[in-house]
Parts: structure tokens; C-alpha cells; sequence
């Protein structure tokens, strides 16, 4: 939908809650100039939902993905944060106890916080 646009800096709102394969899919990947991302409320994933969401998005530091089920689904978040900035926060559920590392999953340098 946004992909490669430099010029977008904010994201607009993703309120889903049921997701369905596919949906987010390289949505706002190499978009640049994206320093905000939206809020991803939805608590169960599904496969490919968010892949390679936010890929290249240089100057992205902050996600705040309050899902809970199926986090390992497959490829649900495969290099979805691969290229963002080298520190940030992710914030997640407090009840999220699964969450891998790295691209596909909290990005290495990355501090956790938990939303109650």
C-alpha cells in the first residue's frame, strides 16, 4: 500500500483485530522518512500478516504490537523489522511471553517494555 514511500512519516491507524494472511504484508517497507508506527492491537496472528511490515524503515524505533497467539505462526513476522533503527522500544502485551529476536521478531538493541 505505502511501499518505498519516502515521504510518509506517520503511519496512519491500523485498529484490526482479526487479522487474515497476507493483510499487512511489506505495507510500509523502505518507507524511509516513517519515524511513527502505528499501534498493531490485534492479540492472534496469522501467517504473513506482518511480513516484512516495516522492512527498511530506517528511522523506525518504536512498535507497539500487543499480540498474544500464535506469535510463532509461520512467517507471521519474517524481517517485519529487519533495517529499522539500531535502538528503539517495542512494546508488547504483558501476557506476550513468546516473542523471538532479532528481524523477525524484537529487533537486537531493542529495549522491551510491557503495556498492562
Amino acid at each position: 500500500m505505502f511501499i518505498s514511500c519516502e515521504n510518509i512519516t506517520k503511519a496512519p491507524k491500523l485498529p484490526a483485530i482479526t487479522l487474515a494472511e497476507n493483510c499487512y504484508k511489506e505495507m510500509f517497507a523502505g518507507c524511509t522518512g516513517l519515524t511513527e508506527a502505528p499501534d498493531l492491537p490485534a492479540s492472534t496472528l496469522v501467517e504473513t500478516c506482518y511480513w516484512e511490515m516495516f522492512k527498511g524503515c530506517t528511522k523506525l524505533n518504536k512498535v507497539v504490537c500487543l499480540a498474544t497467539n500464535n506469535i510463532s505462526t509461520k512467517n507471521c513476522v519474517k524481517d517485519w523489522l529487519s533495517g529499522v533503527a539500531a535502538t528503539g522500544t517495542f512494546i508488547k502485551s504483558s501476557s506476550a511471553t513468546s516473542w523471538p529476536q532479532g528481524d523477525s521478531g524484537i529487533p537486537s538493541g531493542w529495549q522491551v517494555e510491557n503495556n498492562y
